[in-house]
Formats: structure tokens, C-alpha cells, sequence
């Protein structure tokens, strides 16, 4: 197909099909209830806060930082396979057809996080009267300016050097970036100029840099291999993938969870399964992620109410997700080797999650004490997660029977 155009649109017609696939099972009923109680509790604690918000409070710095960093990384998505470093080499004089497309595509897809930090960012600018109507206005402005020109230039410095100090080339644009965003929230018209011109001059530079370079194929195949893979994991997280390739550590630290093994009828699962848990990169991380959000909620959030919400809803999660990974899969385990009752892995895998999870209770409930002291509060916070995480398990268990 010598018509690039045409390839692109059919290469995201076939990426969209791919992507819409897996997220019909992400966006599910159990997704939206834990988004809508996260959400929710999120929102509230937001919103008493701002009402005991000091006017001294950095809101125009802290926003500028936010949303430089989420305007900053840009990686292109531009599609490639590994097929491309010989069909393309024809065509590379052509190729600004191509990837004209795909870094419209990645501004475009990369757009809405940047403005969702600024919706949340605009009632605590305005609690502290930090910037005016027509600061607000200008800021969503210099946001799709500041995102369409950064992926240009992150597209030419990788271009231009390849993988090489991509994080350096990020570090200058973030403090452009920063100090351009935080010039048009305070009204700061000769700081907003210069780091304007700054901007400016840097991707002048980038686009010179790569004018003189061969298209580095194998970089950007490589980085769009890795996106796509990011986002398997992350769909294998509610269904099953079968193409992901996943990773194992060993982790020989947390031996000691790991009891010698009885090879009895009940009791081989629960150690194949505990041990799958703790060797299982994807598995094993989001658990420890979804604790460490929850103790840090515990921590942080002064409302009781909000806190049994918020660490109910990720302890739903974490159960929830952690059934459905340890249950995925079709690949060879050790128990096919050898005659078992069919009934016995589900049964393990309930056992693996109720541990982990009261592992998870008592965690959140220690970092609660240092926000609530020695009252009934942490308790309460550790029976909630208990509760809904046998709940989940109990429900888990119907559903596959």
C-alpha cells in the first residue's frame, strides 16, 4: 500500500477495534462503583477543604505544576510495526503523511488529562482568588498550544537522538512549561512572554535536530510495542488476555510467607496459589498499589465518613481483581501433572484473597491511627474493608457457581 493516508486509517481503524474490544470489560458494573464511590468520597473531602483553605495557599504554583507535568509527557503513538523498518524504507521520504496523522492523534488523545486536572484545579484557584476569569480562559488556551507543541518536539527529539536523555529533553519542557502556565494564571504578562519565546526556541531547535537524521525505526517500534503491552496489562487486570506476555519475580524476600508445601488434596492449590500471588508482577503490584492508596487516604483524609467509603470501595478492588487474575489464564500449571478434584483451585484462590486482604485491613488500619489516634474510627475502617472483601469473595463465589 503506497498510499500512507490510507494506512494510517487503516491501522486506527484496526487499533480502535482493538481498544474498544478489552474496554468493554474494563468499564463494567464493578468499575463503575468503585469509580463512582472513589469519585464521590474524592470530591467531598475536596470540597470541605476548600472551605478552611487558607487565600496564602500556592493553588496558581501547584496548578502550573500539575498540568505542566500532564502537558509534558507526550510520547507519540504513531502505530508502527516491526514489519515497517523494511516496507517503510521506500517510502521514508513520504512519511511526514503518516506521522503528520499520528501526532494529531496523540495530541488529541492526550488532551483530556490536562484539562480534567484544570476542572479540578479551577474551584481551589478560585477559593483563593489566585486568577481571574480571563487568566482561566487564556490557561485552556496555552494548554492545547502547550500539549500540540510538545508532541512535536518530544516526536523530533526522539527523532533526533532516539531513546537518548528523553527524561532530560521532558525536565527542560516541564519547566517551560511551568513557568509559562504559572505566568498566565497569576496575570504575569512579561514572564508569560519569555518562557513563550523559550518554548518557542526549543522546538525550533528540536525540529532542526532531526532534519539531518534517518527515521529511527526500531526506537519508535519499540515505544509503540511498549504502549501497547502497557495497555494489555492493564486489560488483563479485568479479563483475560491471551497474547500478554507477563512477568514473574521471584521475590525471595517474602519467603516467609511461604510455608513448606503440604502436597495434600487440599492443600497443594493453596500453595500453588499463594505462590503465584507473590512471584505474579502485575498481580502482586496492583494489590500492593490499591493498599498504598488507601493507607495514604487513611492518612490524609480528616472525614471518617469519607474514609470508610474510600478504603471500602478500593478494598472492593482489590478483591474483585485479584479473583479474576488469579482465576485467568489457560497456561500449564504444576497441578495438571497430577489427578485432583476439579473444585479445589476456587476454593484456594477465595483462601489466598481473604489473607492478602486482612493483610490490607490491618495496614489501612495502622495508618488510620495516626490521623484518628486510638479511637474507633481505625477499627471501623479495618472492619469495612473486612467486611466488603469477604462480601466480594462470597459474591465472586455465586457468580462462578
Amino acid at each position: 500500500m503506497n498510499n500512507l493516508r490510507e494506512l494510517w486509517g487503516t491501522r486506527f481503524v484496526h487499533y480502535m477495534n482493538e481498544f474498544q474490544k478489552y474496554m468493554r470489560y474494563v468499564f463494567t458494573g464493578h468499575l463503575a462503583i468503585v469509580l463512582l464511590f472513589t469519585i464521590g468520597a474524592g470530591g467531598y473531602a475536596y470540597s470541605e477543604w476548600l472551605k478552611q483553605v487558607s487565600p496564602d495557599f500556592p493553588s496558581a504554583l501547584l496548578t502550573a505544576v500539575l498540568i505542566s507535568a500532564a502537558v509534558t509527557y507526550s510520547p507519540p503513538v504513531t502505530l508502527l510495526k516491526p514489519a515497517d523498518t523494511v516496507f517503510f524504507l521506500p517510502l521514508e521520504t513520504k512519511l511526514a503523511a503518516y506521522t503528520d496523522r499520528a501526532l494529531r492523534w496523540t495530541t488529541f488523545s492526550q488532551l483530556p488529562l490536562p484539562f480534567i486536572l484544570f476542572i479540578v484545579a479551577v474551584p481551589l484557584l478560585s477559593a483563593t482568588a489566585a486568577s481571574t476569569k480571563l487568566a482561566l480562559i487564556l490557561t485552556v488556551v496555552f494548554i492545547v498550544a502547550l500539549k500540540w507543541v510538545f508532541v512535536e518536539t518530544e516526536y523530533n527529539f526522539r527523532h533526533a537522538y532516539g531513546g537518548q536523555s528523553v527524561w532530560k529533553d521532558r525536565a527542560i519542557r516541564f519547566v517551560l512549561a511551568g513557568g509559562l502556565l504559572y505566568g498566565v494564571l497569576t496575570g504575569r504578562l512579561f514572564f508569560t512572554i519569555i518562557f513563550a519565546l523559550a518554548v518557542v526556541i526549543y522546538q525550533v531547535n528540536c525540529r532542526k535536530a532531526k532534519n539531518d537524521r534517518a527515521f529511527p525505526y526500531e526506537h519508535f517500534i519499540s515505544l509503540e510495542q511498549n504502549r501497547m503491552m502497557r495497555f494489555y496489562r492493564f486489560a488483563n487486570y479485568f479479563t483475560d488476555v491471551p497474547h500478554l506476555k507477563g512477568s514473574v519475580s521471584r521475590r525471595a524476600w517474602l519467603g516467609f510467607l511461604m510455608a513448606p508445601p503440604k502436597f495434600t488434596e487440599s492443600e497443594a492449590q493453596t500453595f500453588l496459589v499463594r505462590r503465584t500471588f507473590l512471584r505474579t508482577d502485575d498481580t502482586f503490584w496492583l494489590w500492593v498499589r490499591l493498599t498504598v492508596i488507601s493507607m495514604v487516604g487513611a492518612l490524609l483524609i480528616p472525614f471518617p465518613i469519607v474514609v470508610f467509603i474510600f478504603a471500602g470501595a478500593l478494598a472492593f478492588a482489590s478483591a474483585i481483581q485479584l479473583i479474576y487474575a488469579l482465576q485467568s489464564g489457560d497456561e500449564f500449571r504444576m497441578d495438571m501433572l497430577f489427578p485432583e478434584r476439579q473444585n479445589t483451585r476456587p476454593a484456594a484462590i477465595r483462601k489466598t484473597v481473604r489473607a492478602v486482604q486482612w493483610i490490607q485491613a490491618f495496614a489501612v488500619t495502622v495508618a488510620a491511627f495516626f490521623l484518628f489516634g486510638f479511637t474507633s474510627t481505625p477499627f471501623l475502617i479495618g472492619a469495612i474493608i473486612l467486611i466488603i472483601s469477604e462480601a466480594t469473595i462470597r459474591l465472586a463465589k455465586e457468580k462462578d457457581e
